[in-house]
């Protein structure tokens, strides 16, 4: 699997002491058993994915006497303690004003680049309002300053040119000329917050980089240069008059504080700061970085080597400098208190990063969490907590730490029991009493829209709030219960003797043997190895694997794959695949081992039950090298018109961060996604999240030639294996048992999909008033015996619905607005797996 982008985690300007509104039976991780027999027993049945009466328990204890009593940690285990209210459907770079009474963030990119500000009142914002322009920064005195693009026949030329485009390299080198037209064309900006009025800002001649306000006067400065500058920019002090070059030093800079005793600190390179003397112009440079500022910008912290040891040194205001933090194990993102007498920060004393705070003064530190996972990026909030984040970039999660106590409290969450919400961003609020998060709230991290939340750590969810989300989570656990059973009625038999005869010890074996092979990347022997491994082992099993030899990047290499005739209508295919290439550097045990053994043992149990349709096992090479082998494949089947309706696509499934053997269903279909779920609870013990995921995987090859048809299960966005892509993706870090249950649920879902109708294509509809002609392509499969045509509110109920035998439904009185939903029906009456849905009409 290939990585993603980082997230941001700003300090905010000056944190105070706060004293938060966390009793001592919610402070555990998720809601932790509480000593009440009743709540602990719901709390129990919660990790062992039995939600139904988890929630029917909790709900009990909500509408009883004591509810109160059991607020905070029901809270916790269902989802948010806190507060929390949506700002913005869309947005990034998020941050405060320095007085905290205003938020912003940003939107778009290039010329369609926006800034937003709102104003915030106790925690809550009001009316937000958009800026032509982005980098927003409040003075403090009633304006907001930011940068605009000026808009040009040059420019307006250059984007035309992106878009006429007729390969890579012009696109690539009309962006870059867009680019540098925008930065030369940058202009200052500000705004009166309380009329409106927006005017130019006068820089005689320098274009605009980057702002920052001196809190101390108000007074706005720019990081910039003329456009023939070159490399080299300064900040200037912007006044009335002309701008006032504050800095002296030649080459780059950026990010920069001021400090206390009249300093401003300046990054220079990526291991390099300065602080320069404002008084007597003097600049002293320092090796080191990830530099961080003290609440009261009094303090400087950063990292720097020294020798075999890395060393957080602390930079006084009296000018002395401290060695706080000596260590040979990595260390990484400090971050001080308020007063700067304190220090957390990242060490990874063996595979994963762990927190640890320390007194600037003292001998000894304190390790804050023993986390099997990643814990990152420690922020102060206020003297005696620290939030930070844990896990992998695609699914990070936030937590509150009391450092008084050691326990955590998780912060964000979107209050669904199955939908996973990737976060991105946390910003404090500068009295350390709110958190603005970025994130898909939905589980969507397939639209470019990210949500914008703020919550209030010192307001809690109130009882009746609770009481609903338990309900409504309760009923949303019984419809997927029945909806599982309605997918696979008529089928269980078969399904649960197929999904009996998965091995854990077969698949220890195949993951056992893929090992000896140490990395199978495509320029590593060991890939070679693997491929002539999985032929042999389909050989086994009794089938005649396809190798499916190709050169990339001046290598030959090739996918292994195994096909299972159907026995209704051959010509319908679905295909399953795990890529059992690894990165270079290692073995791979669960990227993808995990899931290339998965897919091996579901081949052999379904080699001696073929299924109505063709199922093709698909073991893709070169996914590190960049997806190279599901292109290669879904290549093929484009070219020999193979109707592929539907796919599966397994991706790191085997490691388990603790007790509960649970994976994410990563989906762009969501009729797949509610089957996977279903065999997942009716037949296994794997415990299943959902989110809709499949760019930078090899479902993205399965999409892009055959549209909204892929399912499959992956860890990611839920767990963070620390070992991903590193040399310690060893096989002593795999839970067996948990790729066996992903083993049952692909064989279960493989089942239901082949004994169903697949998607209705081509779905036509035309209106005559409240009168719908309905028009559909027959499906392929020859035991479709009638069609269902239904129409209601757009993912609501159906107001009516109406069975025919043909390809086309006459509807009288459809209300305008509504969706038209059209599914086969098979001889077993059998429905088709997914709605084909137009709407709304």
């Amino acid at each position: 699997m290939t990585q993603t982008s980082a997230p941001i985690v700003r300090a905010a300007a000056a944190v105070a002491a706060t004293v938060f509104l966390i009793p001592s039976a919610a402070r555990a991780q998720a809601g932790a058993p509480i000593g009440h027999p009743a709540f602990d027993s719901a709390y129990h049945a919660w990790q062992e994915g039995s939600y139904t009466d988890a929630l029917a328990g909790l709900g009990r204890l909500l509408d009883g006497p004591d509810a109160h009593r059991f607020l905070e940690p029901a809270a916790l285990l269902t989802g948010e303690l806190f507060e929390t209210a949506q700002v913005a459907i869309d947005g990034r770079q998020a941050g405060w004003s320095a007085d905290g009474s205003y938020i912003s963030w940003e939107t778009g990119s290039g010329a369609d680049r926006r800034a937003h500000i709102a104003p915030v009142q106790n925690g809550r914002p009001g009316a937000a309002v958009a800026l032509a322009g982005h980098s927003p920064v409040f003075d403090g005195g009633g304006n907001v300053f930011f940068i605009a693009i000026r808009e040009t026949p040059e420019l307006a030329e250059a984007r035309a040119a992106v878009a006429a485009a007729v390969d890579r390299r012009d696109a690539f080198d009309a962006r870059t000329r867009v680019s540098r037209l925008e930065e030369a064309g940058a202009q200052l900006m500000s705004r009166d917050l309380a009329t409106g009025r927006e005017s130019v800002v006068d820089l005689g001649g320098i274009v605009p980089q980057a702002m920052v306000v001196r809190e101390s006067d108000g007074a706005l400065h720019v990081f910039g240069a003329p456009a023939d500058a070159g490399n080299t920019n300064h900040l200037y002090r912007i006044t009335n008059g002309a701008p006032e070059q504050v800095t002296t030093a030649d080459g780059p800079k950026r990010d920069a504080v001021f400090l206390t005793g009249d300093r401003l600190l300046y990054v220079i390179d990526r291991e390099s700061f300065a602080i320069q003397d404002l008084v007597t112009g003097n600049v002293a440079a320092h090796d080191g970085s990830q530099v961080a500022i003290s609440g009261d910008r009094s303090t400087v912290a950063f990292v720097r080597e020294d020798g075999s040891d890395n060393v957080i040194t602390i930079l006084l205001a009296d000018g002395s400098a401290v060695d706080a933090v000596r260590r040979t194990d990595d260390i990484a993102n400090p971050a001080l208190s308020s007063g700067g007498t304190r220090v957390v920060y990242q060490m990874m004393p063996r595979e994963d990063w762990e927190l640890y705070v320390k007194d600037v003064s003292a001998d000894t530190e304190v390790r804050l969490t023993r986390e099997i996972q990643h814990d990152l990026f420690p922020r102060f909030a206020g003297e005696d907590h620290v939030l930070a984040v844990m896990g992998e970039g695609r699914h990070r999660r936030s937590y509150l730490y009391d450092l008084a106590t050691g326990e955590r409290t998780r912060l964000f969450h979107n209050n669904t029991v199955r939908t996973v919400a990737p976060e991105y961003e946390w910003v404090l609020s500068p009295d350390g009493r709110s958190v603005l998060i970025v994130a898909e709230r939905d589980g969507d991290t397939v639209s470019p829209e990210r949500g914008v939340y703020v919550m209030n750590l010192d307001r809690r969810v109130d009882l009746p709030a609770l009481r609903s989300r338990v309900s409504e989570q309760l009923a949303a656990e019984h419809a997927l219960n029945d909806r599982a059973r309605e997918l696979f009625a008529g089928i269980e038999e078969p399904v649960r003797a197929a999904v009996a005869d998965v091995s854990k010890d077969r698949i220890y074996q195949y993951e056992h043997d893929l090992y000896q092979f140490g990395s199978k990347h495509i320029n590593q022997p060991g890939n070679a190895k693997a491929i002539e491994y999985l032929a042999a082992k389909l050989r086994e099993f009794g089938y005649e694997p396809e190798l499916q030899w190709f050169d990339a990047r001046g290598v030959r290499t090739a996918n292994v794959i195994a096909a299972l005739p159907g026995t209704v209508h051959p010509d319908v295919l679905y295909t399953v695949s795990s890529h059992f290439d690894s990165v270079e550097r290692g073995p791979g045990s669960d990227d993808n081992t995990s899931g290339t053994s998965a897919l091996l043992e579901a081949a052999r149990v379904l080699s001696t039950r073929p299924q109505a349709a063709t199922i093709h096992f698909a073991f893709f090479t070169g996914e590190e090298a960049g997806l190279l082998g599901s292109r290669e494949y879904v290549r093929r089947a484009v070219e020999n018109q193979d109707l592929l309706v539907g796919a599966l696509n397994n991706d790191m499934v085997g490691y388990a961060n603790d007790q509960r053997l649970d994976n994410t269903i990563r989906y762009s279909n969501a009729g797949i996604r509610d089957i996977q779920h279903g065999a997942a609870i009716l037949f296994t013990d794997l415990i299943t999240y959902d989110a809709k995921y499949y760019k930078s995987t090899d479902a993205h090859a399965y999409y892009d030639a055959y549209g909204d048809i892929v399912g499959g299960i992956g860890s990611y966005p839920i767990l963070g294996n620390p070992h991903y892509h590193q040399t310690h993706d060893i096989l002593e870090t795999i839970n067996h048992q948990l790729v066996a249950e992903v083993s049952k649920t692909t064989v279960a879902t493989l089942i239901q999909l082949a004994s169903s109708p697949s998607r209705v294509k081509n779905v036509t509809v035309s209106r005559s008033g409240d009168a719908v002609r309905v028009t559909w392509d027959a499906l392929p499969e020859t035991n479709v015996t009638s069609y269902v045509v239904e129409w209601g509110p757009v993912g609501g109920q159906a107001r009516w619905s109406a069975r025919v035998t043909g390809t086309v439904a006459d509807i009288a009185n459809v209300p305008q607005g509504d969706e038209i939903r059209v599914a086969g029906v098979n001889e077993r009456g059998a429905l088709s797996w997914d709605w084909a849905r137009v709407g709304p009409q």
